[in-house]
């Protein structure tokens, strides 16, 4: 093996490591953030920090990146670690679960966030954040109708959307703010 291969596959070696540190890392992020969360009256879904860095992720890092934290985060979930907010759940008990459909967005949610850039990344970050609602709230209402737990649509929105929508758009924004000097040295 010549100098210049092997320093070829040293680069090589630490641009995966890198990468698979920046998605490892962005997941850890999630973890902490799920373990911020307020059980709110009236409704089965805890305010959380999650949407903040479920955002962050695709805004500080990218679309690839974003979206591959916010999987291995899922995926960690699902195979029964305990790093969702909603009462411990982990593995297939968090499926049947009412806040399901907003775990299930964040890959998604993130990629939107990363992939558009410079003053269109607002539009992504929101965009992700309608994703985290729709997949969210449909979700809810489905595990509502099945469980008898809640009733229609209205109350899917009152219990997963309204009081959570200025508190998501305020984290939304800190999270796309705090998160742009980042991408722009990334993206050297």
């Amino acid at each position: 093996m010549t100098d210049s291969t092997a320093v070829a596959e040293k680069l090589k070696v630490s641009r995966v490591a890198r990468e698979a540190g920046i998605v490892v890392g962005l997941a850890g992020l999630t973890v902490l953030a799920s373990k911020v969360y307020i059980p709110l009256p009236g409704t089965p879904v805890p305010a959380t920090l999650q949407v903040a860095a479920v955002i962050f992720a695709g805004s500080a890092c990218g679309p690839v990146r974003g979206f591959a934290s916010q999987l291995l985060y899922l995926l960690i979930g699902l195979a029964g670690i305990p790093v969702f907010a909603s009462s411990g759940l982990a593995g297939a008990a968090v499926v049947g679960s009412p806040t399901f459909g907003y775990l299930l967005a964040f890959p998604l949610a993130a990629y939107l966030a990363g992939h558009f850039v410079g003053r269109a990344r607002w539009l992504g970050s929101l965009a992700g954040l309608a994703v985290i609602y729709a997949l969210g709230v449909g979700w809810l209402w489905s595990w509502a109708a099945l469980s008898g737990k809640g009733s229609g649509p209205a109350w899917a929105l009152m219990a997963g959307f309204v009081p959570f929508l200025l508190f998501d758009v305020l984290k939304t924004t800190l999270a796309t703010f705090s998160a742009t000097p980042i991408r722009e040295h990334l993206d050297k």
